[in-house]
């Protein structure tokens, strides 16, 4: 018996000693107390990834944000991360990554990590937010994240619409701009981190890698690789060396310095030392390191030397290449007088200082001698007001048969004969066409971007999501792609693109698009430009409106029937009256602004801009355009009373 119960004893004892190992063999014996300081160790073994038992700290050294090197301090960037407070202990993911080109520092959670250029191995910790890092197409939810930088797990692609060089729309495909910037090759996915830029002015189209970007005008976000920052311009630290690149946004790692020699105000030249420059336009302090935009420009006929703090720059006369910082606001005096000297550079954009003032004498309305003094011109355009200085951007055209002259915002151009040069302002107005049913026959303007005047509709056919046939009603698709509501109008910016192997359909905005599989040509729908009122076709609904004064958005037209010179009948049809009275060109969109007036005795008729207007007697209600030659002193006081009469055209 005793030797019974032993046996028993023995077989209690593997029982319990099974059941006890098999609870403990499940404890992650990697997570102990001896988590290393850095990751040093484990740089070969990239894309594994490690549990470690943390404390948060403060002290210790980091560098870059989100990725790090693996020699940063693992405690610290945790807490710099949000993985961990301080004093906090608790098992934490990190993956091992590659090295890095960069990596750029920044303060969170009360820790500021350091910036650094290339170095062999790095790390990033695994949360909820970035185990499941997927391909995103582009960045438009990031746009509250300025000067946040993200990691971002993308794909090089051939095939998206991208906007600008170097620094891109975020709306902007990720991975086809990656392409383009260097960043990825085609097929290549890796995890690449993204500074998030506030909107620019402009962006530069260029052909890159074999991806062609389009330019744009202006645009509310943007984002740069940070691979592509440039961190050393050159030894003389100055931008000759990218003179080729005129119209470029770039951006540049500087540290404010007093160094010489500084050439101008707001624009330098681009043998001006740029670390100094940077303090003197006030984008950075001395001695302050920082990532500053500069967009590269064409040679000016002159520079304005100036004190600004506590830098001195000169004056200098005309010189090849010049630039300027685009996130600070300019405060100098003009530095070109006229644009004679820019006549062969026909189509070319130039971006000018100018200060609004009334004492030059200019010619043309809209496109001006190239001789007019641009700080007048800018003032009768519109674009800027009296004494208000600013950088414009001007379009270069060849010479004009005639130019009109007229009376806009307090500024009277003189009309001239053929001239050999010519210049217009490429902010004032855009150009766009009451949309088509799709976009079949604009299938050879691959990469073209196209404004179109459209009514949003839920009835017609679409096939695909974000890219659509060309075939696709437009109208349903705007809906579809949320530009526009249901019977909303609005302006739309599209893009051709060329055919698809597949288009993907999905329901949205209670539209429901079809998938399709191969189809010649396609396109996008980029943005909209908010809801316009548009002008009726004519005014007589407003005679009760007298002395207010209106604004609405007009497309001239040359189709309609015209009463009247400066001053018009109220039932002359808006958008030819604005044609006729030089505001806007056939097809044409501007917001125009418009006094209503009592009933004239009489309008005279007259031919100007290719419209015949007719004249006419007593009529009951009239209208002018406020920013027209004659405004409101022409306005009489005789009102007549002859109801709603049309006119016959007959009537002269």
């Amino acid at each position: 018996m005793d030797e019974q119960h032993k046996l028993q004893g023995i077989q209690r004892f593997t029982i319990f000693w099974l059941v006890f190992s098999s609870i403990f063999s499940n404890i992650d014996t990697s997570i102990n107390e001896n988590s290393p300081v850095n990751l040093t160790d484990y740089r070969e073994k990239i894309d594994q990834t490690f549990s470690f038992l943390v404390t948060g700290e403060l002290q210790g050294s980091i560098f870059g944000t989100n990725i790090y090197t693996d020699d940063s301090n693992i405690a610290v960037a945790a807490v710099h991360a949000g993985i961990l407070s301080v004093g906090e202990k608790k098992s934490i993911e990190v993956k091992i990554l590659s090295g890095q080109s960069t990596y750029q520092g920044s303060t969170q959670n009360g820790v500021t990590s350091s910036s650094y250029g290339a170095w062999p191995g790095s790390f990033m910790f695994m949360t909820d937010a970035n185990t499941s890092l997927t391909t995103i197409t582009n960045l438009l939810n990031y746009r509250h994240k300025v000067n946040e930088v993200i990691s971002v797990s993308v794909t090089g692609l051939i095939e998206g619409p991208v906007f600008g060089t170097n620094i891109y729309t975020d709306d902007s495909n990720v991975g086809t701009a990656a392409v383009h910037a260097g960043v990825l090759s085609i097929g290549e996915t890796k995890l690449i981190e993204v500074k998030i830029l506030p909107g620019q002015s402009s962006y530069k189209g260029s052909t890159q890698n074999a991806i062609t970007s389009s330019s744009y005008g202006p645009w509310p976000g943007s984002y740069v690789f940070i691979e592509n920052i440039i961190s050393s311009v050159a030894e003389s630290m100055d931008l000759t060396g990218f003179r080729d690149k005129v119209g470029h946004s770039l951006y540049f790692l500087v540290t404010g310095d007093i160094g010489v020699p500084v050439y101008g105000t707001d624009i330098y030249t681009d043998d001006s030392n740029i670390n100094a420059a940077a303090i003197h336009a006030g984008v950075v302090k001395l001695g302050e390191a920082k990532a500053v935009i500069v967009n590269v420009l064409p040679g000016q006929l002159n520079y304005q030397g100036s004190t600004k703090n506590g830098i001195t720059s000169s004056s200098y006369g005309q010189w090849q290449g010049s630039f300027r910082f685009i996130d600070h606001n300019t405060t100098s005096t003009v530095t070109i007088t006229n644009l004679i000297d820019y006549r062969s550079k026909v189509n070319q954009i130039l971006s000018v200082s100018v200060t609004g003032s009334l004492g030059g004498s200019i010619y043309g309305t809209k496109i001006y001698t190239d001789d007019s003094i641009i700080n007048t011109a800018a003032v009768h355009a519109g674009i800027a007001n009296v004494g208000e200085t600013k950088i414009v951007d001007i379009k270069i055209l060849p010479g004009e048969t005639s130019y009109q002259g007229s009376t806009q915002n307090g500024v009277t151009s003189s009309s001239y004969g053929a001239w050999p040069g010519s210049y217009t302002f490429t902010t004032n107005t855009i150009n766009c066409v009451m949309g088509p049913i799709d976009l079949i026959n604009f299938r050879e303007k691959i990469n073209q971007l196209l404004s179109f005047v459209v009514t949003g509709k839920n009835e017609g056919s679409i096939f695909g999501t974000d890219i659509y046939t060309d075939d696709s009603n437009l109208a349903v698709a705007a809906v579809h792609s949320g530009m526009v509501t249901l019977g909303e109008t609005k302006v739309i910016i599209v893009q051709v693109l060329p055919g698809k192997s597949s288009h993907h359909g999905t329901t949205q905005n209670d539209i429901t698009s079809t998938s399709y599989g191969h189809w010649m040509g396609s396109y996008s729908i980029l943005s909209s430009i908010p809801t316009f009122k548009m002008a009726l076709s004519n005014l007589i609904n407003y005679r009760d409106k007298i002395n207010e004064i209106l604004s609405f958005t007009v497309i001239g037209t040359t189709g309609g029937s015209v009463w009247g010179t400066d001053i018009y009948s109220d039932d002359s049809n808006i958008a030819t009256a604005a044609i006729h009275a030089g505001l806007v060109n056939d097809n044409e969109m501007k917001t125009v602004n418009l006094k209503i007036l009592p009933g004239q005795a009489s309008y005279n008729g007259s031919i100007r801009n290719g419209i015949t207007s007719l004249s006419y007697g007593s009529w009951a209600g009239s209208f002018v355009f406020v920013d027209n030659t004659t405004a409101d002193e022409m306005a009489s006081e005789n009102v007549t009373d002859d109801g709603n009469k049309m006119k016959e055209e007959s009537s002269e």
